[in-house]
Formats: structure tokens, sequence, C-alpha cells
């Protein structure tokens, strides 16, 4: 009976994440054309053969079989992993999918997820170092309360315990604070520099507050102007 039961739970399990290969196809929408741009983009980072998923996305026959938990991670904006909270912060590398993406992805996993004529098209480039231009310098400062140089706020980079979260705003000398980001839920297979789209600005006297677990560390990247 033992056995039966695992044979059942295999078949069950291979039926999930198999391929139907006879689903009708009732969209336009294509792997080749429009959803391979999109997932090869944004996901291969982690969805890649050494990468920190379990499995790669980078082809058709990579992909296929995960149509639809694809569609899911998307709808719930669990995939692209990005830990920064949405409305805290605006980052030039935010890797967020549009509604439009996500739309995209939707109607093609539920269309039958066809593959389309020719060969995929490449990901956009998304390079943004020439908009940052030479790497800032690089600080690694305690959670709390920390003095900054003057200067200008180029991005950050959390450390935490897993699934913990830290706020992190800036406190100017005229009392004002300035909302950096937000990272919740951290993962430490993860750890990008979230950099900022427009710098910030920091007078001398800023101070860098964070909220969190105090055993965290927040990495700053500040030009000297």
């Amino acid at each position: 009976m033992k056995r039966l039961l695992i044979l059942g739970a295999a078949i069950v399990l291979a039926t999930i994440a198999a391929p139907r290969a006879h689903d009708p196809i009732t969209t336009r929408v294509t792997w080749n054309a429009d959803i391979a741009p999109i997932v090869t983009g944004r996901c291969a980072s982690c969805h890649a053969p050494k990468g920190s998923a379990p499995m790669p996305f980078l082809t058709y026959d990579q992909a296929r079989p995960w149509a639809r938990a694809i569609k899911e991670a998307a709808l719930v904006r669990h995939m692209p992993n990005w830990r920064a909270a949405r409305g805290y912060g605006d980052f030039l590398d935010d890797p967020s999918l549009s509604p439009f993406e996500i739309a995209l992805i939707a109607a093609w996993a539920d269309g039958g997820a066809p593959k389309g004529d020719g060969v995929q098209k490449p990901a956009p480039d998304r390079e943004f170092r020439d908009a940052i231009g030479p790497l800032p310098r690089r600080m690694t400062l305690p959670c709390g309360e920390a003095a900054l140089p003057k200067g200008r706020l180029h991005g950050v980079r959390a450390r935490l315990a897993k699934d913990e979260s830290v706020g992190v705003a800036l406190l100017l000398p005229d009392g004002r604070r300035e909302i950096v980001a937000w990272i919740r839920d951290y993962d430490p297979r993860y750890q990008p520099m979230y950099w900022l789209r427009t710098p910030l600005r920091l007078p001398r006297g800023s101070k860098l507050i964070t909220e969190g677990p105090a055993s965290c560390s927040i990495d700053v990247s500040i030009s000297a102007r």
C-alpha cells in the first residue's frame, strides 16, 4: 500500500509539472516573440543553470513545463525576485513587471503556452551602469542611526537574517526625512544593491536611519558630489 501511495504521488507531481502537448492554442502571444524577452530579461539572474532558483528559464523547453507557475508567480509579484517594497523609493534597476507584461504572461500560459515561429527575441538591454557612471564609494553601516559624509547617496543594500525586513530613510540637518527603501522578507541568496533612480543629496550632518533588527547592517554607495 505504501509503495502504491508513493507511486500515486509521483504520478500527480509529474502530471502537474509536465507540459501538456495537446493543450489547445488560443492566444497569439508566443514565447519567442513576447514572453522570452520578459522572462529571460527579468528572471535569468536567478533562473539560470547556476542561479539561486531551482530551475532555469532561458529557453522555451525549460520554461514551458512551468508556464502556469510562472503566471501565478507574476500575478502575485513573487517574480522577479525584488525585495524593495513598491512605493518606497524609486530604483534604477527595478525589474518589476508592468501590468501589461503580467497580462502577456497570463495570456500566454492560459492560451496553451505556444512557442511561436522563428527564434526567440533577446531580452532588452537593461544595462544601467552608464546612468550611474563610475561606481561610487561603498560603506557598511550598522542599523540604527549613523552619520553620513557630505555628497550623494546612490544606492543601499541590506544584510539581514532570512525573512527579516528593514526600513531605510535619510534624516537631513533641517529635520526632514527622505524615504530611501523598505526591504522586506529578506532572502540571503539575493543581495542586490538597490540603485536610486535619482541620487539623494547629502548635506553635511545627514544621517541614515534604519528601522529593523538590531543585528542588521546596511551597505551604502555614496559619491563625493
